[in-house]
């Protein structure tokens, strides 16, 4: 009989990509300011929350951005 895995065992993925420098020199400016151990944990985190925005639109909702000032701001998703 198969072992069944674990979700927390699942096997990973190496993912090459080309970024511009300045992409790069964000990615780790987003790291230093959320102290996320990895770049890695950035793009993860960052994944998430897109996928959470996406599903959210798919649903018909909309999206704000509340200032400390109470002006509200509509965030547009393409």
């Amino acid at each position: 009989m198969p072992k069944k895995t674990d979700s927390t065992k699942m096997k990973k993925s190496r993912l090459n990509l080309s970024l511009a420098p300045k992409v790069r020199d964000r990615m780790e400016s987003l790291q230093d300011e959320t102290g996320a151990q990895t770049i890695t944990e950035v793009v993860s985190r960052a994944l998430a929350l897109y996928d959470f925005l996406v599903t959210q639109r798919k649903s018909g909702a909309k999206v704000l951005i509340q200032d400390d000032d109470g002006t509200r701001e509509v965030v547009i998703l393409s």
